[in-house]
Order: structure tokens, then sequence, then C-alpha cells
């Protein structure tokens, strides 16, 4: 099946990526929606990542935008949803991927400088663009935000206090947008990622004492997750497609894990290791 996103289009915030190897979840996504006919307009703090996303999309035939926003700002949430909306005439979906953990740890050494800076990018940024949205999705007769969490959302205990609390409240507020809109035809799911190789998760597990490094985080990867493998960005994407396209206009408020398995084993007895 192809031109799934014929004729959206797509505001994606968190598009761009560092220069790396391996692909991040932001630009998998804004590749997958253009390569599906979506118009896509990419949004990323840095100039260069963003424009990188719409050079690779544009090289492919598709039809894409750079924008450029720090969304712990709240003025430049709000701008960014209006100049993607008069760049395409419309927006039909929106996928809020920025996220992540500078600065955590645990309760106790999390300084609260660092708490409210990664519940500004991961949680407020979050909420800002979505409600910037919803009058434009309302006047429009409807429309899908998809939002980026982690299976972290779910967990507790170690160096990732305030992203887990953070990607906790992410779910939430899917939740509570999913049945406030729903009227109006809008649409709110969020995608739970977990053990999935982007850049962001091998820099992050590594800054968290998770692993030494990348090799380890891997081969860690491997053992933990019951599909026997990481995922890549592409899991995410395809994710993000579903719940971005037609083909789900009869799901809201859904928690996605994309995760090879992982939720399911949450909780499982391990025995004692020799």
């Amino acid at each position: 099946m192809s031109g799934r996103m014929e004729g959206k289009r797509v505001l994606v915030i968190g598009a761009g990526q560092p220069p790396h190897e391996v692909l991040g979840n932001g630009r998998a996504i804004s590749l997958l929606l253009a390569r599906e006919g979506a118009e896509v307009c990419a949004v990323d703090v840095e100039k260069d990542r963003a424009e990188a996303t719409v050079e690779e999309i544009v090289t492919q035939g598709g039809r894409a935008h750079s924008l450029v926003a720090d969304v712990t700002d709240p003025d430049a949430c709000a701008s960014l949803v209006r100049e993607a909306h008069q760049t395409m005439g419309r927006i039909d979906a929106v996928v809020n991927v920025v996220g992540g953990s500078p600065g955590d740890a645990n309760p106790l050494e999390l300084d609260p400088e660092h708490w409210q800076h990664v519940l500004d990018l991961n949680l407020r940024a979050t909420w800002l663009t979505s409600r910037a949205v919803v009058p434009i999705m309302k006047d429009q007769g409807g429309g899908a935000i998809t939002n980026i969490s982690s299976v972290g959302s779910r967990a507790s205990g170690g160096n990732f206090f305030a992203y887990s609390i953070s990607k906790s409240g992410v779910n939430a507020l899917t939740h509570f947008f999913a049945v406030q809109f729903a009227p109006f035809g809008i649409r709110c799911n969020v995608v739970l990622p977990a053990w999935v190789l982007t850049p962001h998760a091998l820099e992050g597990l590594v800054r968290g004492g998770v692993e030494p490094n990348e090799e380890a985080i891997k081969e860690r990867g491997r053992r933990s997750v019951p599909l026997g493998r990481m995922g890549t960005a592409w899991d995410v994407a395809n994710a993000v497609l579903f719940l971005s396209s037609d083909e789900s206009s009869f799901i809201t408020g859904l928690e996605l894990p994309v995760d090879g398995g992982t939720l399911s084993i949450v909780g499982r007895y391990q025995g004692p290791t020799n």
C-alpha cells in the first residue's frame, strides 16, 4: 500500500538529528510520512538539522519545509504552529517527537533546574504545541496528534527521574486531549518506544549509566527484548504513520508500545544467577 498520507499536511516537531550513522525517530517519521504522500513541515531547534531532513525528503521527491524553534519557549511553540499553518494551508497531523533527559539523575541528586528543563522539554512543550494546533483542527473538522513517549514512562528507579515522570505526563496529556477534543474529530495517541536504536537513545543510556558504551547497550538490548533484537527508528515511524493516517480513524487515547515485547515482561520473576 502506498499514498497512505496523500494530500495530508503534517507538522513534525523534532524532525532533525545530529550527524550520526544511526537514524533518529524524528527524521525517520518525516521521511516515511513524506514518502506516503504528506507535505511535511520539519521543525528542529538547530537550523541545519531541520534543513538536512528537508533536503533528504526533497531529494526523494517529497514536499517539505524547515522551521526553527525552541519548544521550551511558549511563544515559539505557538509561533511554529502558526507558521506551519500559513506555509501549508492546513495541518492534518502533528507529531511531537521532541524529548530528552539532559542533566537528569536520581530523585536525591537531581538539580531542580535540570528537573524543570526536562519537564519543560518533554511535557510542557507537548502541551503548548498541541493546544496551539487544536483550534486549527477544530476549524478543519478534525486531525491527528501523535506524541512520542517512552516505556520509561512506566519505569521506576534509576537515573531518569525527571524523564520518566515527564513522559508519564505525556501519556496523561494524550488521554486528556483524546477525550476533550474527540467531539471535534481530533484524535490523540501516544507511542511508547523502548530499546530502539537511535542517536538520542544511545547517548542518553550511556549518560544515564545504564551501560558504559554503545556496543554494551546494543548487547543488553538483544538480551533484554523478548524479540531478541533492538528496534529501529523505522519501527517507530511505522507506528506513527498508522496513527496519523485515516487507517486509525476510530482509534484515540491509545498508548502503543513499540518495544519488542518489553512491557509484557515487566515484573517477570528472574531467578538468581550463579
